[in-house]
């Protein structure tokens, strides 16, 4: 996976999910489009994602480790330091 300034990529714009690391969650941030699109406020994407969390009990496995990183939901942006 190469990475350009710090930003991870996934292939297939991130279609591809990274089943061998359940853990990661710069997928939810930076690849998963479903989490993304949410992000963004894209209507569709936020009604997807709202199913998916109803459906698997709370999000999926880079969406709740996303949550134990930056302390914040897929849907939420991460809040920039006040610094």
């Amino acid at each position: 996976m190469p990475e350009e300034e710090g930003i991870p990529r996934y292939k297939w714009r991130g279609w591809k999910m990274p089943f061998g690391n359940l853990k990661d969650p710069e997928y939810c941030e930076y690849g998963c489009p479903i989490c993304r699109g949410a992000r963004r406020g894209n209507p569709i994407y936020r009604v997807i994602q709202g199913l998916l969390m109803v459906l698997t009990l709370g999000g999926c496995w880079w969406g709740r480790a996303r949550k134990r990183k930056y302390g914040v939901r897929p849907w939420k942006s991460i809040p920039q330091s006040g610094a």
